[in-house]
């Protein structure tokens, strides 16, 4: 629905809309999804809407588990090797929230795209503006969590949407070291031979280091997609066992 208005009103994302039409909506839409017009409201409101259904998600978009994650590896350095690793990332993700997060993260780059039209139209929420707001609704702490003071809202966690806005198709690309390792071992994954437990997934990832992936990257990125695929595979499995 939001993408079929006007984006380019002002303060889009940042101003709250009306709070008693936000209840009624979200009352209504609690009731009977399929009987509610999200047309008849305004480009405001129906992002207020959204923030709204973002932030009272049991668990973030972004998974408590997973913010600390996200957070590390938004220092990491050169650019292609974080990226890389938040390909990584977002591949740990569960696949509902990875969808939608693909989802609004692509609908918010375009969004920023009307943030200025000509001088006298325009949003005024480019790319940081938008991940301002956003990031309070998909990247913050458990309250169980011991955090620094200002930790939910600090200038890393917007860093972080920031980039994953800004990152396009390629975030959301399988990494061609993991396309090569379930190549080399497809036979066993699809016959169902292998139990793929968490030591026999780890040693087939440290021996896939060690020959190396034929035709992906250069030997230091390989390395490196190698090392994150380890990582990935260990974090992965505890994600799972937690569960």
């Amino acid at each position: 629905t939001l993408s079929t208005m006007d984006l380019a009103v002002e303060g889009i994302f940042r101003k709250n809309g009306n709070i008693r039409r936000l209840r009624e909506v979200t009352d209504a839409v609690d009731k009977d999804y399929s009987r509610v017009d999200l047309k008849k409201d305004t480009p405001v409101q129906i992002a207020a809407l959204l923030k709204k259904f973002l932030r009272e998600l049991p668990d973030p978009l972004i998974p408590f588990r997973m913010r600390r994650l996200f957070l590390a590896i938004a220092a990491v350095q050169p650019q292609r090797e974080r990226m890389e690793a938040f390909r990584y990332a977002v591949i740990l993700m569960p696949q509902t929230n990875r969808d939608m997060l693909n989802v609004l993260m692509t609908f918010l780059n375009w969004a920023a795209t009307f943030s200025y039209v000509d001088e006298q139209t325009g949003s005024k929420m480019d790319v940081l503006n938008l991940a301002t707001v956003i990031t309070p609704n998909i990247l913050y702490a458990d309250v169980k969590e011991p955090t620094r003071g200002d930790d939910t809202f600090s200038y890393e966690a917007c860093g972080v949407v920031q980039q994953l806005m800004e990152a396009g198709e390629y975030l959301w690309m399988l990494p061609d070291a993991v396309i090569a390792f379930l190549r080399d071992n497809s036979t066993e994954f699809v016959d169902g031979t292998s139990e793929l437990n968490t030591k026999e997934l780890l040693k087939r990832c440290d021996r896939q280091i060690q020959v190396g992936f034929a035709g992906v990257g250069p030997p230091q990125m390989m390395t490196n997609a190698s090392g994150a695929a380890t990582a990935a595979a260990g974090a992965s499995a505890t994600t799972a066992a937690e569960s």
